[in-house]
Formats: C-alpha cells, structure tokens, sequence
C-alpha cells in the first residue's frame, strides 16, 4: 500500500471508517483518523483497536482497504 495514499484516507473529510486487510488474513478496523498513526518516515503504521491492542503493520501487508458506507465516525473518546 502506498503510505501517500493511506495518509489521504485517513485523513479524508468527513472521515469513513474502513477495515485494513493485510496479507496474513488480518482485518483491522480504524473507527476514527485518531485510531491510526502513520509516521512521516519509513513504511510501518500502527492502528489501535478500541480495546487498546496495538497492531503494527509493514505497509507492504496491507492487501485492500475496505471503507466502510454511511455517515461519518463519531470522535473517540
């Protein structure tokens, strides 16, 4: 996955939540921007899940994003 491209899907006005898929079968869902950091080096990102688990993920495995239809999220808290 181009880190350009996530960058502006994550960070698209207003926001839609989407499911990462990566090349091992994870699904990885980012309810808001502010569950996924992406550095503004290297290829790595990592998403938080609303249960505090941290997922690393190497850009290179991330197979599809699925973005979810409907309104926009509403802000974390």
């Amino acid at each position: 996955m181009n880190m350009n491209k996530l960058h502006d899907i994550n960070r698209t006005t207003p926001f839609r939540p989407y499911t990462v898929r990566t090349t091992d079968g994870d699904a990885i869902h980012v309810p808001h921007p502010d569950f996924m950091l992406i550095p503004p080096i290297g290829e790595t990102v990592i998403v938080v899940d609303r249960k505090g688990g941290k997922h690393i993920v190497d850009a290179d495995h991330i197979t599809k994003l699925e973005i979810r239809r409907g309104g926009s999220a509403k802000p974390a808290r």
